[in-house]
């Protein structure tokens, strides 16, 4: 009886045999293999770790170079800026330069002119002054007119300027009116004690002017009429 249960389970004997065979092949095997397989695993990893620095320091020179370059750029605007400003400045001085001399040649003007009128009583063409503009040919004129007198009475009438020179060599005398710029001149006056005319003129090509002619013509015929002849170079200097 016991001769055959023994009989009955060698089948399943020989499967666990085969099976602990089979692990201890697979097991040999894994540990002949392990020391190579391992290697491959670390280097693999190794090449990631080191692509990962790569890119990382990459991307931080990328940064880098974008940050320079940016740099670069807002210096070069601001040597730019720089450069302009001070342009800009130099051409503002040059502005307020011209100002100031012009407006000091004004005072000077004024300053004569106030000292006229206080000897100087009646109806009076005080001054005239010429001032050369850019374009060719282009002047700008101011005449001044005073009143002195006791009473309130006021200035009235009219005022005729004329221009003598030459044109291309021969004489001629042109009207204030033929070349002034101005659309509409009024050349009336009606003040108590001060009046002022300005425009600007353009003279013809080849007109050299020598001599200004100023005429005033009261309202009140009378009163006389008055005159005063300006030199061309001296009011223009």
């Amino acid at each position: 009886m016991a001769h055959l249960i023994i009989k009955h389970h060698r089948p399943y004997q020989i499967v666990a045999i085969a099976i602990v065979i089979s692990l201890v092949i697979s097991t040999t095997l894994w540990f002949l293999l392990d020391e190579s397989h391992w290697s491959y695993i670390k280097t693999r990893v190794s090449i990631g770790q080191e692509s990962k620095r790569l890119w990382s320091e990459n991307r931080d020179l990328v940064t880098e170079n974008k940050r320079l370059r940016e740099q670069a750029i807002m210096l070069e605007r601001t040597a730019q800026i720089d450069s302009q400003v001070a342009a800009e400045l130099h051409e503002e001085m040059k502005k307020l330069q011209d100002e100031i001399y012009t407006l000091k040649g004004e005072l000077e003007f004024y300053q004569a002119i106030m000292t006229a009128t206080s000897s100087t009583p009646g109806l009076s063409i005080q001054g005239m002054q010429i001032d050369r503009l850019p374009l060719d040919n282009n002047y700008r004129f101011k005449l001044i007119l005073t009143h002195v007198a006791k009473s309130d009475k006021v200035a009235e009438g009219t005022v005729e300027i004329s221009l003598e020179g030459l044109q291309n060599g021969v004489a001629k005398i042109l009207n204030i009116t033929d070349v002034v710029l101005n659309p509409v001149m009024d050349l009336s006056f009606n003040f108590k004690n001060f009046k002022r005319f300005e425009g600007n003129i353009m003279l013809p090509e080849g007109f050299a002017p020598h001599r200004v002619i100023v005429r005033l013509q009261p309202k009140d015929t009378k009163l006389s009429k008055i005159k005063r002849v300006f030199d061309w170079s001296e009011m223009l200097g």
